[in-house]
């Protein structure tokens, strides 16, 4: 099967890429993941590119071959990536021509509640319609901390913001272009003043906790 995705995160895993998007026609949620598990099915770079060599960017629509639909129990999204096959631009998609197929998301909650992480548990009594690990957002009051939270670690970036009546507090980004701008700036919060949504992914469970941790994949700033 093929899937035609308008591309929203290439965002870092284990060394390598979470690749999602929506689809083109229909705007329903596409996670592309590989067969490896060691790498948490993760996607490599080198199958992650176009014939020529280059990179797909945020935006391009993208044809891709995939094996076949693959759900686990929390994230209902995920399609197994045939890597024989080159990716194919076929266009590239405006800000107005993805909310067209896939409007903002104004759900209750932020996956599930307002805390920054959801119990594996807490996914035994849920029904399979209610599932979801990503989702597009219109933040408000939007703050950048940018922090080293003990002496050998390293800088972190991560963001605070209400969603729905609720305040969400500390999200970690996996957004390594936006992470990278604001690991330069010295610690402190900073008011993120432009106007953006955001891709919010659940991520896999954190074996130290058996928790998911609720993930900024991508920053989209509206222009």
């Amino acid at each position: 099967m093929y899937k035609d995705i308008i591309l929203l995160t290439t965002s870092k895993k284990i060394n390598n890429l979470c690749i999602a998007g929506v689809e083109k026609e229909n705007g329903s949620w596409v996670r592309i993941i590989s067969e490896d598990e060691e790498i948490q099915h993760a996607i490599t770079t080198n199958d992650a590119m176009y014939e020529d060599g280059s990179m797909p960017q945020i935006m391009d629509i993208i044809r891709i071959k995939c094996k076949g639909y693959k759900p686990n129990y929390y994230q209902p999204e995920n399609y197994v990536l045939d890597d024989s096959y080159y990716w194919e631009k076929v266009g590239t998609a405006s800000i107005r021509e993805l909310l067209r197929v896939h409007p903002v998301e104004n759900n209750s909650f932020l996956f599930y509640d307002t805390d920054k992480c959801i119990e594996r548990a807490y996914f035994n009594n849920l029904n399979d319609k209610d599932r979801y690990s990503l989702t597009l957002i219109s933040p408000e009051d939007i703050c950048v901390h940018v922090k080293q939270w003990s002496k050998h670690e390293k800088k972190k970036v991560t963001m605070s913001f209400n969603y729905s009546g609720n305040r969400y507090w500390y999200i970690r980004l996996t957004d390594t272009e936006f992470e990278n701008i604001y690991l330069q700036y010295q610690d402190g919060n900073y008011n993120y003043r432009e106007k953006c949504l955001l891709v919010v992914s659940l991520g896999d469970v954190n074996p130290k906790d058996n928790k998911h941790y609720k993930l900024i994949a991508k920053v989209l700033n509206i222009k």
